[in-house]
């Protein structure tokens, strides 16, 4: 199979960019200035992940180092709920932060995106990653994508190798220089791929395409990576497949892959017009302050409204790890029962406000030791400030 984890994560982590979802191998914090590390979360799964996703994963760009995970008390949480139907409505997620989702029949539904102007069936538990932002859209040279995940928002997970579990994503990106799908596909844009792999053109979506087959699939239902070109744009679903895949999976992802589509302009209106507004800004100071309280108060539900869709944790100089909101508030809550203390300093402020993340310390103490941890601190979409991760320093 292909390892296509160290070149396409960052495009969800692009993705999940407002929310700060870590990309897997763009994870480099810097040693002492994690305003970098932010900086880099802009290339997270763009859960994105979600995670991840996540992974990703989801899941979320904080530039962390290839490495052992690291398992900090509590581990990271990403959650946000979208199902899907035809017409797609707008959710908010349990900290207050906007997210698109189609809630429908358990059975299926169809997501329409109101970004990048497509649609794709969604049978049920697949799902657009938790950990992207209300709206992706590709604007400039750089590409961006979204990710179908097929556990439910609390599950969903990733590192910086990857995830468990397969997924599907469909990426995009500007074409200035008009190449043909076959053209892209041959030249390995967006995706890579391996040398030799054959390209055949084909029709997908109503226009002219190229596709790749995909290795490790089972016999019975063949999945390919498609390229199909529409308003100077390229498009790319592609199909992530983990060595686990079974033959349920694989049927269901093909289902999925045929059934994309691309939205009239009316369609693609009415889908931005159901995603809520943003949420109101809030200050880096509000969130430090508030954190320091809730965490000395062990008041799980008050750090729900500050925390992303996708936190993560990590190890400075290493590997990281993103999971569901939901998952992370958990753990924290189970961790204050066994006698977990926290302790906040939320100033001095590490980083550069203006670059768009700073870290604050703090102090975790329960019955294995005393640990220091950095608190991310980011600024989403509307200025809106959130907690985003916690680094550990070993």
């Amino acid at each position: 199979m292909r390892d296509e984890d160290k070149d396409l994560v960052h495009l969800f982590v692009r993705d999940l960019d407002e929310i700060a979802v870590p990309a897997r191998d763009q994870w480099r914090p810097a040693p002492r200035k994690e305003s970098q590390l932010m900086k880099n979360s802009r290339y997270v799964l763009y859960a994105s992940a979600v995670v991840a996703v996540l992974v990703l994963a989801l899941i979320a760009g904080f530039g962390l180092r290839g490495g052992n995970l690291v398992a900090a008390s509590p581990s990271p949480s990403a959650t946000t709920n979208t199902s899907t139907t035809s017409s797609p409505t707008a959710t908010t997620t349990s900290s207050g932060t906007p997210a698109p989702s189609q809630s429908t029949s358990s059975a299926s539904g169809r997501y329409a995106s109101p970004g990048l102007g497509y649609s794709i069936e969604t049978p049920s538990p697949w799902h657009r990653s938790t950990c992207s932002t209300a709206i992706v859209a590709q604007q400039g040279a750089n590409p961006v994508g979204e990710i179908f995940v097929p556990v439910s928002a609390r599950d969903e997970t990733g590192s910086d190798i990857g995830t468990a579990y397969s997924t599907l994503r469909v990426f995009v990106e500007a074409n200035p220089q008009g190449l043909s799908p076959r053209q892209w596909a041959e030249q390995g844009k967006t995706v890579g791929g391996q040398a030799g792999e054959r390209v055949e053109e084909i029709v997908y979506a109503d226009r002219a395409a190229a596709r790749k087959s995909i290795p490790l699939t089972a016999p019975g239902a063949a999945l390919y990576r498609y390229f199909v070109a529409n308003g100077g744009r390229m498009y790319v679903v592609d199909p992530d497949v983990r060595p686990s895949l079974d033959a349920a999976t694989q049927q269901t992802m093909v289902r999925m892959v045929e059934s994309f589509r691309f939205l009239t302009e009316a369609e693609q209106a009415a889908a931005r017009a159901a995603v809520p507004s943003p949420l109101p800004s809030r200050t880096l100071e509000q969130v430090a302050d508030g954190l320091a309280a809730a965490l000395a108060a062990k008041n799980v539900d008050a750090l729900a409204g500050f925390l992303s869709p996708c936190p993560f944790t990590a190890g400075e100089n290493a590997g990281g790890i993103t999971v569901s909101r939901e998952k992370y508030l958990d753990d924290l809550r189970a961790g204050f029962a066994a006698g977990l203390v926290v302790t906040v300093r939320a100033r001095p402020f590490d980083g550069d406000p203006a670059s768009g993340s700073v870290t604050i310390a703090s102090t975790w103490q329960d019955s294995r030791g005393t640990k220091d941890r950095k608190l991310v601190l980011s600024r989403g979409e509307n200025d809106r400030w959130q907690w985003v991760g916690t680094i550990e320093r070993f």
